[in-house]
């Protein structure tokens, strides 16, 4: 069983080189594929790919697109489309260019889906980290912490009682969703929820390994978004929940109740983004947060 790892990468080659192209150097079982995605087709990442390529010992596949208009959508759908499409691997998963996969990633998930047959998709544990940056130095690093818990099940995952992430996320490739660029914020759990009306809840596994390492920072997607995003999103689920089988309507009441939430929020908030910019001795956030969950009011996020 063969393994396509999807890395899309936009004018970031610096951290591309520095994070996960040595996790994926470093890897332990070599039956994978790497395929990169140059969204804008950057010239150092182009020359960091052509470098490699010709003395690495497995296979690297490498796609320059046009980044698309704003308008358009979310530029990292659809290079991770474009990546589904190159895939030759029986299982697919995701990375992207500032987070890394621990050296047994590959080994683990493969072993996984050959000792789950019965499997469709699953994710890793990650160990998680988020950092405040001011004018690109970390000011505040935080407190780490392992997502999701031990045993987490897919309900928690669709009703966001967990947090759900693509980095480490493995499906097969028969059969995959698409992905939709019509959602950034919440691109990663629109897709878990087409890839969970495609396979049902008894094809989903948990590996309870933790096997990703994820720092999210406040000029990221999630930390340069703000809580209007949120609610705009989230409703575009809620009011196409027909294309949604997979959700009862207990679980499209709690996503309306969130959506509820994060518009007050918008409202009410004294800063324009969700994931404010926390001084160094501010209190360490608590391990879920919006849009992963809220559980708790906090204006701190």
């Amino acid at each position: 069983m063969k393994l396509s790892i999807i890395t899309a990468t936009y004018n970031r080659p610096t951290q591309l080189a520095s994070t996960a192209l040595p996790s994926i150097q470093s890897q332990t079982d070599r039956n994978f594929e790497w395929i990169v995605i140059n969204d804008g087709a950057n010239s150092d990442t182009r020359d960091i790919i052509t470098s490699i390529k010709a003395r690495a010992d497995f296979p690297i596949s490498y796609i320059e697109m046009e980044h698309p208009e704003p308008s358009s959508g979310f530029g990292l759908c659809y290079a991770r489309n474009l990546g589904l499409d190159a895939a030759g691997g029986d299982i697919v998963s995701y990375l992207d260019d500032d987070n890394s996969i621990a050296p047994e990633f590959v080994a683990s998930m493969r072993q996984y889906f050959e000792q789950h047959p019965n499997i469709r998709y699953s994710i890793a544990r990650q160990q998680r980290r988020r950092d405040v940056i001011r004018n690109g130095s970390v000011v505040r690093q935080g407190q780490p912490f392992v997502s999701p818990s031990n045993c987490c099940s897919l309900q928690q995952l669709l009703w966001q009682q967990e947090i759900f992430d693509s980095n480490g996320f493995v499906h097969y490739r028969s059969n995959a969703a698409r992905w939709n660029p019509r959602f950034q914020v919440f691109a990663d759990y629109e897709y878990l929820l087409q890839s969970a009306c495609i396979w049902g809840e008894s094809d989903f596994g948990l590996n309870n390994s933790i096997l990703v390492n994820y720092i999210q920072s406040s000029i990221g997607i999630i930390g340069s978004s703000n809580y209007e995003q949120w609610a705009t999103e989230l409703s575009l689920i809620v009011s196409n929940q027909a294309n949604y089988s997979i959700l009862q309507s207990n679980a499209i009441e709690r996503l309306e109740q969130l959506v509820d939430t994060y518009s007050n929020k918008a409202q009410i908030s004294l800063t324009p983004k969700a994931f404010a910019l926390l001084g160094v001795n501010s209190v360490e956030l608590p391990p879920v947060v919006p849009p992963d969950l809220v559980e708790k009011d906090n204006d701190d996020f």
